[in-house]
C-alpha cells in the first residue's frame, strides 16, 4: 500500500477541485441511468399491480394536494382499478375489475396508513403536477434512484471499489428488491432509508461526525414512512453498534450508534403514545381480525402472533430448503462481507435481516416476499462487491509486459477508498490527513497486492 503525499491534498488547484466534481457527476448520473433503464425493465412485469396499500397512498397523496377525502377516494379507486385490468391483460386473462371496494373499512385499519405520512407526502408535489397515477409512479421512480445512488454510495464506501457500488446498484433492481421498488408502495423509500442508515453507521465506525447527521434524518425518514421499519432498523442500528463496539478502536462509534438506536425507539414510543398511533397490537389485530372486518379482536395478540409464527416458519424453511436459492445467496453475502469488510459489515448483515424480522411481525404467505425485501440488501453488496474484485484482478493480466521488467508506477487520477480491513492499520497521521469528504480519502491501494 502506498499514502500519497495526503499534506498536499488541501491544495488541490481549483481545476482539479472541478475536474473531480464532473468526474463524480459522470459517475452519478451513470448510476441513476442504468437504475432508470432497470426500473423501467421490472415496472413493465405483468405481475406489477397496484393493490389495497397502493389505492391508501394515492388517496392519501391526493389529500395533501387539496382534494377533498371523497373525491381522492373516487379517483384512487378508479386507478388502482384500471391497472387491475391492465395486469390481467398483460397476464392473458379477463380484465375483471368493475368498481375496486374503497368502502366499508374499520376507522382503526384507515388509521394505520394515516399514520405512514412519508410516501405519499413525497409523491404529493408529483401528483399535483402530473396527475394522480403518473405521479405517484414519478415519485416511485425518484425514490428508486435515491436508493441506487445510496447504494452505490454505501457499497463503495464499505469495500473501497467504486465499481463495486456501481455493479451492487445494477444489482438491486435485478434481484426481488427491483419489482418491489417499482411497486406502488413504500418499498423503494424503506429502502432508500435503510441505505442511508447503512452509509451513516459506516462513516461513523470510521469515525466521521457526518455518519451521525445522516443516521438521525434517515431513522426519521423511516419513521415517517412506515414506523415498523423505523423500529426495525432502530434496533438493528442498537445492535450492530453493540457488535461494533467490541471491534479494537471502534468503541466510541460502536457506542454511538447503540445510543442513537436507543434514543429513536424511546422517541418513537413516547410520540406513539402522545399522538395515539397504531402500534404493534394494532398491527397484530389487523391481520388476525381481517383488517377488522371479519372477526373479533383476539384476547391475547401476543400469544396469537407466537402460535402463527410457530406454524408459519416450519413450513416456510421447508420451501426455502426445498429451493434454496435465498438460502445460498444470502450465505455467499455473510461470508463474503465478513471476511472482507469486516467492521464495514455488521450493518449490513443486520439491515438484511430485518426482513425476518417483520415477516415475525407479519406471517402471512401472501406479504412473505415483500417483507423479506431487505434481505437482499446485503445481497446486492457482497455480489456487487465479487463482482468488481473478479473484474480488477482480470484487468493486469491483459496488459503484457516484457519478461522480468517489474510493474511501473501507474499514477491514478483519483483517490481510492481504503479497505475496511486496511483502514485499521493506517496510521493516525494518515487518518487525521485525509479530507472531510467521504468517500474518498487520500489513500492509494494497489487491491492485487493488498
Amino acid at each position: 500500500m502506498e499514502t500519497e503525499n495526503a499534506q498536499h491534498a488541501g491544495a488541490r488547484p481549483p481545476a482539479s477541485r472541478a475536474r473531480r466534481g464532473l468526474i463524480e457527476t459522470a459517475w452519478l448520473l451513470l448510476i441513476m441511468v442504468i437504475a432508470t433503464l432497470l426500473f423501467f425493465a421490472r415496472y413493465e412485469d405483468p405481475r406489477r399491480i397496484a393493490g389495497g396499500d397502493s389505492f391508501w397512498y394515492m388517496r392519501q397523496a391526493l389529500i395533501f394536494t387539496g382534494v377533498d377525502p371523497e373525491t381522492a377516494r373516487l379517483q384512487a379507486a378508479q386507478q388502482v382499478c384500471r391497472d387491475a385490468n391492465r395486469s390481467f391483460r398483460a397476464s392473458k386473462e379477463t380484465s375483471r375489475c368493475e368498481l375496486y371496494t374503497s368502502t366499508g373499512f374499520s376507522p382503526r385499519y384507515v388509521a394505520i396508513f394515516d399514520s405512514r405520512p412519508g410516501y405519499p407526502m413525497f409523491a404529493a408535489p408529483f401528483v399535483a403536477t402530473l396527475g394522480a397515477w403518473t405521479g405517484m409512479m414519478a415519485a416511485t421512480l425518484v425514490l428508486a434512484l435515491i436508493a441506487a445512488v445510496l447504494a452505490y454510495l454505501a457499497v463503495w464506501l464499505a469495500s473501497g471499489l467504486r465499481l463495486a457500488g456501481v455493479f451492487a446498484a445494477a444489482i438491486l433492481f435485478i434481484l426481488p428488491s427491483g419489482f418491489a421498488m417499482t411497486r406502488m408502495m413504500t418499498e423503494g423509500g424503506v429502502l432508500g432509508g435503510y441505505l442511508a442508515v447503512v452509509l451513516g453507521a459506516t462513516l461513523l465506525s470510521r469515525g466521521r461526525r457526518l455518519g451521525l447527521p445522516i443516521v438521525i434524518v434517515a431513522l426519521t425518514w423511516l419513521f415517517l414512512v412506515r414506523s415498523a421499519s423505523g423500529m426495525a432498523m432502530a434496533l438493528t442500528l442498537l445492535a450492530a453498534g453493540v457488535v461494533t463496539a467490541f471491534g479494537r478502536g471502534h468503541r466510541r462509534p460502536g457506542l454511538t450508534m447503540g445510543a442513537v438506536g436507543v434514543l429513536a425507539v424511546a422517541a418513537w414510543q413516547a410520540l406513539s403514545k402522545v399522538l395515539h398511533l397504531p402500534g404493534l397490537n394494532d398491527t397484530i389485530q389487523d391481520y388476525a381480525t381481517g383488517h377488522f372486518k371479519l372477526h373479533a379482536d383476539v384476547a391475547d395478540p401476543i400469544g396469537w402472533l407466537i402460535e402463527r409464527n410457530l406454524t408459519f416458519w416450519p413450513e416456510q424453511l421447508a420451501a426455502e430448503a426445498a429451493v434454496p436459492t435465498t438460502i445460498a445467496a444470502l450465505g455467499f453475502a455473510v461470508a463474503v462481507l465478513l471476511l472482507r469488510m469486516r467492521v464495514a459489515a455488521v450493518p449490513w448483515i443486520f439491515t438484511g435481516l430485518t426482513g425476518v424480522m417483520m415477516v415475525v411481525a407479519h406471517p402471512m404467505i401472501t406479504q412473505y416476499d415483500r417483507l423479506m425485501v431487505p434481505l437482499w440488501l446485503p445481497v446486492a453488496c457482497a455480489f456487487g462487491y465479487a463482482a468488481a474484485l473478479a473484474i480488477g484482478r482480470r484487468a493486469p493480466a491483459a496488459a503484457a509486459r516484457p519478461a522480468g521488467e517489474p510493474p511501473a508506477r501507474q499514477a491514478t487520477q483519483e483517490p481510492t477508498p481504503l479497505l475496511p480491513h486496511q483502514a485499521e492499520r493506517v496510521p493516525r497521521r494518515v487518518e487525521h490527513e485525509r479530507g472531510p469528504a467521504a468517500p474518498a480519502l487520500r489513500i492509494r491501494l494497489d487491491i492485487n497486492r493488498a
